[in-house]
């Protein structure tokens, strides 16, 4: 009998490799899935609309708030350069943005690309894998090997995530600037547009969002492939 007769096919160099894509990108797919979610133009009109969201102190309207947070959020998912927002005025024709928050915009639109182009890749790897792995019975024992060890990830890192969100959302806010970008860069004026238009509650109605949702959807996960006959 020869040899490669005693392999099964879940031991193949192929099915492990694609079982390690699966278990590592999921936490990516679900979390920066989320990421997305919280891009499209729904949630700056939910976060105005929602009773207690504070109103703008320098006296923007609602409306005027949708339409700015609108734009502010195609400039970073289109193609145009900054002149996108630096051409944007307020109703007395002075510019909306000063330097530093273009500056900073700039800097967002960058870590918004890598973001969305991580989410991508992950996305089409794991579903990639997901499709050679269960057409094959010999192999599917390690599909759900890997969404069970990935959702495991995403729910104990999105766990102790959410509670120190919950606990300390200042300290989560300003050691995530410091991760993604230069320090002093980030910083704004409570008169400042990107402050009247996005205040420290939008934030952390965001990352609560995010951090729910992921925790929610790895637990889902979690029950399908436990209870899900494969």
């Amino acid at each position: 009998m020869s040899p490669n007769m005693l392999v099964g096919p879940e031991e193949g160099v192929l099915p492990q490799a694609l079982r390690i894509v699966i278990t590592v990108a999921l936490p990516f797919v679900i979390v920066l899935s989320n990421v997305r979610l919280v891009l499209l133009p729904w949630f700056p009109v939910f976060e105005y609309s929602r009773n207690g969201f504070p109103s703008d102190p320098y006296g923007m309207t609602i409306d005027e708030r949708r339409v700015h947070a609108r734009r502010a959020v195609d400039y970073l998912l289109n193609g145009d350069g900054i002149e996108f927002l630096a051409e944007q005025r307020f109703a007395d024709g002075t510019s909306l943005y000063n330097d530093r928050e273009l500056r900073h915009m700039q800097d967002v639109k960058v870590v918004v690309g890598v973001v969305l182009w991580v989410w991508r890749v992950a996305t089409i790897l794991a579903i990639i894998s997901g499709l050679v792995l269960v057409r094959d019975p010999g192999t599917r024992s390690l599909l759900r090997g890997a969404l069970m060890i990935g959702a495991t990830i995403v729910v104990v890192i999105l766990l102790g995530l959410l509670l120190y969100i919950m606990l300390n959302f200042n300290s989560f806010f300003t050691n995530f600037h410091r991760v993604f970008f230069e320090s002093g860069t980030w910083t704004f004026s409570y008169s400042d547009t990107l402050i009247r238009l996005f205040p420290l509650r939008f934030w952390s109605d965001v990352a609560l969002l995010i951090s729910g949702a992921s925790l929610l959807e790895g637990f889902l996960v979690l029950l399908w492939t436990r209870f899900f006959y494969w």
